[in-house]
């Protein structure tokens, strides 16, 4: 083989070698920028709420307006805990639950146990009760929003104010529960 010959295919062979490692390290550039980017996606969603994910009844979501929330009271006629969210100005998402007794006074009180909140299942509805989804216990819903401390729903102020139609719980009212969420 003549030297030009060989030359050729040396200078083929460092070509091939050459452009495979450039295709090779803007492979790994690329994935190294969608890591990156899935990373930053993940960073962003975590600090929107920081908070550890609720594994209970999430329900509907409502906003504040004027540092309050209003909810229809002839939806909760039918006696069932009706289930809510709201995120406080804070960023914290606060969940909840506001049902109507057999008596017709409205109770309102986080979907989190003042025990079991770490668990971060909520309350469930059985009957006359509310079942914490961690432990079993029952908790009757007369008494709902009237105890702080033991294994029963984090109270919201049992004196809801109702307005043409409306049952509104104030914001701070909510911030007293925030330490379950």
């Amino acid at each position: 083989m003549s030297k030009k010959y060989i030359f050729s295919i040396i200078l083929i062979l460092i070509s091939i070698t050459v452009g495979y490692f450039i295709i090779s390290s803007k492979q790994e550039v690329k994935e190294q920028n969608q890591s990156s980017t899935i990373q930053n996606i993940n960073k962003t969603e975590n600090s929107k709420s920081s908070q550890p994910q609720f594994l209970g009844e999430k329900g509907k979501t409502i906003n504040l307006v004027d540092g309050q929330i209003g909810i229809t009271a002839n939806t909760l006629d039918d006696n069932l805990a009706h289930y809510y969210n709201t995120e406080l100005p804070s960023g914290k998402i606060i969940h909840f639950f506001v049902i109507e007794d057999k008596a017709g006074v409205y109770r309102a009180a986080a979907n989190a146990c003042q025990l079991c909140f770490d668990a971060r299942m909520g309350f469930r509805q059985e009957g006359d009760f509310m079942v914490c989804n961690t432990c079993g216990n029952k908790y009757p819903l007369e008494k709902i929003a009237t105890k702080k401390g033991g294994c029963n729903p984090g109270p919201i102020n049992p004196n809801l104010e109702i307005r043409d139609g409306k049952i509104f719980i104030k914001q701070s009212d909510l911030e007293q529960v925030s330490n379950f969420f």
